[in-house]
Formats: structure tokens, sequence, C-alpha cells
């Protein structure tokens, strides 16, 4: 059976800054959506409708995505940002594929843009954002402290150490290193004792096997039904979609002791994730399966979230994503190439246009027009996971060049 597309996207525009060409996220997100008119060849009163994740954090006034279309002087029937942590973003473009089916709207402006190390102190901030008030603030964590608790029981589990950390690390490094907007590129290619000779953050969390910030990025999308794509010149399809959600904070989450989800394993864990539920719900509206899909673009803040993220979306039983990295697949050479701009290790994390920059990668590896390195093999489907929170909220897409 062939998947019938449920909306396309038909524009597509991405804007970068740095500390030597400072921009902020009103900036960024402008100069995005600018280009992404430019290249779906509309005009920006014909846009129905403005979704954006939550506010960036290098600009954290409330009813942000409304601030934005007033920058824009664009009036629309409806803007509203999806804050399902990070993962909301990557579901605008589920509500706007919604929208549009309902007769609601023609075209859909999905955007998100921030530069959080250009404006923001992030190191004072600790974890403030992403831990309990009550029962994890007191104790001083940071968010790698956090996450690193999620890796200590994943290693306890399944036997992964951080020598098989590495292998992400240096996966991942090996297409960061070609991108001109890459946070790491500047250290080239990287080996094993590079990784695990360097300092710890939060055992068994080494420095490279941790994101960083990057400078600015922003990215727009215009959707519109596949009936509308018109003259669009490399329209990219939209075959399905899934989203879940399952807690707020780390403490939540070993608190939980059953979920209506049935791929997140035996409760409590910290091993799953809520994109085992929206990799199902993906997978069923667009009837591909894992063996359909040519590339992925995934949420990998810290290296333990890569095996973990390959297995929930069905590419490696639990505990064995490992093996996905150390086989090469997810590399240059491999046959699921995997965070082709570096993803969030390499590329780095601008703050929560980190969802965004996954999926204009996806969307330019479709066109064949990346800004870094290109695969192998130019994809036809590519799967966009988007996470948020300690292991809350997870979203997927499946983008195709073909309908």
């Amino acid at each position: 059976m062939t998947p019938q597309p449920v909306a396309a996207i038909v524009g597509m525009g991405d804007a970068y800054a740095s500390l030597a060409n400072r921009k902020d996220p009103l900036q960024l997100a402008a100069e995005a959506t600018h280009n992404a008119l430019a290249d779906a060849g509309i005009d920006r009163d014909q846009v129905d409708a403005v979704f954006t994740g939550r506010s960036p954090w290098a600009d954290k006034r409330s009813q942000w995505s409304n601030i934005f279309i007033s920058h824009m002087q664009m009036p629309v029937t409806i803007t509203s940002e999806v804050t399902m942590h990070g993962a909301g973003l990557t579901s605008t473009i589920a509500i706007a594929s919604q929208m549009i089916a309902a007769g609601r709207a023609e075209y859909v402006l999905c955007l998100q843009s921030d530069a959080t190390e250009l404006f923001v102190d992030a190191v004072a901030m600790g974890a403030e954002a992403d831990a309990d008030p009550q029962f994890e603030i007191p104790y001083g964590p940071t968010i790698p402290a956090l996450y690193a608790q999620a890796a200590c029981r994943y290693f306890h589990e399944f036997g992964i150490t951080e020598d098989d950390l590495a292998d992400v690390v240096i996966a991942n490094q090996r297409w960061g290193r070609h991108h001109p907007h890459a946070a790491k590129a500047k250290f080239g290619e990287i080996d094993r004792a590079k990784v695990l000779g360097s300092p710890y953050v939060a055992s068994p969390l080494r420095r490279w096997m941790c994101s960083t910030w990057g400078g600015g990025t922003g990215g727009a999308l215009i959707v519109t039904s596949p009936d509308n794509v018109k003259d669009a010149r490399d329209p990219v399809y939209v075959l399905g979609y899934g989203s879940a959600t399952t807690h707020e904070y780390l403490t939540d989450r070993m608190n939980m002791r059953r979920c209506k989800f049935e791929g997140l394993g035996a409760f409590p864990n910290l091993t799953h994730t809520a994109t085992a539920e929206a990799a199902r719900q993906a997978y069923a509206m667009s009837g591909l399966t894992p063996s359909d899909i040519d590339m992925t673009q995934i949420s990998v803040n810290f290296a333990h979230m890569g095996p973990i993220v390959m297995e929930d979306l069905g590419f490696a039983k639990k505990g064995r994503g490992i093996d996905l990295y150390r086989e090469g697949r997810t590399g240059i050479d491999g046959d699921l190439p995997t965070d082709t701009n570096g993803g969030w290790l390499s590329f780095g994390q601008p703050g929560i246009s980190c969802n965004m920059d996954s999926i204009v990668e996806a969307i330019r590896q479709l066109r064949g027009t990346p800004l870094g390195l290109a695969a192998r093999n130019r994809p036809k489907t590519v799967l966009v996971q988007g996470a948020g929170g300690m292991l809350a909220a997870g979203a997927v897409l499946m983008l195709s060049s073909t309908t």
C-alpha cells in the first residue's frame, strides 16, 4: 500500500547567528520566515495560521507566537505556542496538517528560533527549567546530572559502557565537522581517546558526550494540502506523525507505576521514552515500518540518548541500539545515516530551536541541498524525532520527497 500524504511542506527557510553575527530570536524568525515565503512563492497575507514551540530561552516573553505575528504585521486567524516541551515544536506540523484537512486554513506557518548563548548566561540557570522545585532543585542538580541518572540505569540494565557511548559521539562529529554552523565543527574529527579523555560533566557523561549551546538558529516551514503544491519547488510530503508525553520531572517518572502506552516497558523505568508511543502512531498513520526509513534526525542531547531513541523508534531491540553505532550504520557510509548535521551533540542546541534544526536538516537532505555533507544515497523518506523534558515528551514525523 502506498502511503498517502497528509500535508505538504512547500516552503522552508533557515537562518543562523553567531557571536560574530548576533541576531536575536525575532530577527532569526523573521529572516527564516521571509526565506520560507519566498521558497513557497506566496505572500505573508496568504498565511492563515502560525504555530511555534514554546518561547525561546533568549526571549521568554509569554505569548511569543503573538509577539512574532505582531512583529511581522501578519494578522492570522489563529496563532499559538505548542508547548509539549521541545517536542511541541515537532508537533506543530501535525496541528497544521489537521487544520488544513479540516478546511480551516490553506497555508500554515510553523517556526521556531533561539539564540540562548548569545543573550543568556545559560550555565547560571542550572536546571530550574527542567527540575522539580520541591524535590530536585534543593539538591542543586544540573541538567547533565539529571540525564546522567538515566545513563547510569541504562548502563546497569544493559551492560552499556562509556566506551560504547564514544561510538555515538564519533559518528555525530564526523557529520558535524562538515557543517558550517555546527558548534563543534572547529574541533575536526575526533577519536575514542579524545572522547574518553575529556573530563566528566556528570558521571558517566564526559564533556564530549554532552551537547553544547550552539549560536543561534531559526527555521520556518510553510505547510499546505498535498493537493495544493501547485508550482512548488521540491515539496516535502508529511506521511504521518505521532506524539506522546508522560510526565514532567524525573522524580515524577520514577513515581509512575503504570502507563497506558504499551511500548514504554514495565514501570518504573528510565530506559524508555514517550517516543516509543509517538513512533507507533506515526508508523500506523503512514503505513511505514522501520525498514522503509532511509534516514533519521533525532534528539540526542546526551550520548546515551542516541541508542535509547533508536530503540524506541523500532530500529533495535531495547538495549541493542548501540549496535547501530558500533556497526557504523548511522555514519557517513552507513545505510541509516543519522543526525547528518552533527545532531544536537555536534551541531549544538541553540535553545528551543534545536527540534526545528532537525526538521530543516531533514528537508535539506530530501531536497539534496544540505549545508554540510550529503548522504551517500539521497534519501526518499526521513524520520524526524523531537523530544523534550526529562524523558518526558516525544514527537515523530515521517517526511518524504515523493507521494
